[in-house]
């Protein structure tokens, strides 16, 4: 199978790397001129223009949502009736609807979420090893077609996720809300809350842990964060709720309420771990 990645950072780049292992033919681009000679020279690329992207099955953003669809007004002509078009974007509502409004005519869209990543970035930082045993979620949307979710279910398997879920872009931006956005949210918080001089002499794997992604790409986060500002929203004030029950708990010395709300999570914790 043909591949084009439109966007060899981190995560273009790791796709490049893991699906020419398995085979695929992958070409690709980047509008950086040294990650483009970078690519080439690692021979996981070998096209010279972005006229390739016509040749390719499926063709791949690996951009910013905002860049995604930028691209897609100035390059979109450049897709062929037939091909599936996908992307890695965290945030999807808006995103998709505005590629769907830019699709070719016999052009297919159905995107992708891995939940997989580094904190460092670059073409550099590439490691398809990531996505091993990793999940993904696949999104539908008004222009999916009846081969794309087999194609990208076969695709996301070669690169070793483990369990693929299908969803939609509204149920997609709930649910990366909550399991990624407010946890890196509540990453920077934690470290930005620290006022003490002995902290990093005081920290241990628990803390390590906790703040380990606060090591954050701000440009990436801060525009997946507005994009997607309802729904994480509602998960900031979900998770303030249950901080300021504990706390009022903590405050009362009510050790009772405290166990059982701690045993509740320990239990609901433990069957994340059942699949």
């Amino acid at each position: 199978m043909n591949v084009f990645i439109v966007g060899l950072g981190l995560m273009g780049a790791s796709y490049a790397e893991g699906l020419k292992a398995k085979g695929y033919r992958v070409n690709g681009f980047d509008q950086d001129d040294k990650t483009m000679a970078a690519a080439r020279q690692s021979g996981l690329i070998n096209n010279q223009t972005l006229d390739d992207i016509s040749e390719a099955d499926v063709v791949i953003l690996a951009l910013y949502p905002k860049d995604n669809i930028r691209f897609m007004q100035d390059h979109a002509c450049l897709l062929k009736p037939g091909q599936i078009l996908t992307d890695l974007s965290g945030v999807k509502q808006h995103m998709m609807k505005a590629i769907e409004a830019l699709l070719p005519d016999g052009v297919s869209y159905t995107s992708h979420h891995p939940m997989a990543g580094r904190e460092k970035k670059g073409f550099s930082a590439r490691d398809a090893t990531m996505f091993h045993h990793a999940n993904a979620l696949i999104i539908t949307g008004t222009h999916t077609g009846p081969q794309d979710e087999t194609v990208i279910l076969n695709m996301l398997k070669d690169l070793k996720f483990g369990k693929i879920t299908v969803v939609d872009a509204h149920v997609h931006d709930q649910l990366i809300a909550f399991t990624s956005q407010l946890t890196h949210v509540m990453a920077v918080a934690l470290i930005q809350a620290d006022h003490h001089e002995l902290t990093r002499q005081a920290t241990g794997d628990s803390f390590r842990d906790l703040t380990r992604i606060a090591k954050i790409n701000e440009t990436m986060w801060s525009e997946l964060f507005l994009e997607n500002k309802d729904a994480l929203l509602e998960a900031i004030d979900m998770f303030r709720h249950e901080i300021d029950q504990v706390r009022q708990w903590i405050r009362q010395e009510d050790k009772a309420s405290l166990m059982r709300y701690l045993r509740e999570a320990r239990e609901k914790r433990q069957t994340f771990d059942q699949d």
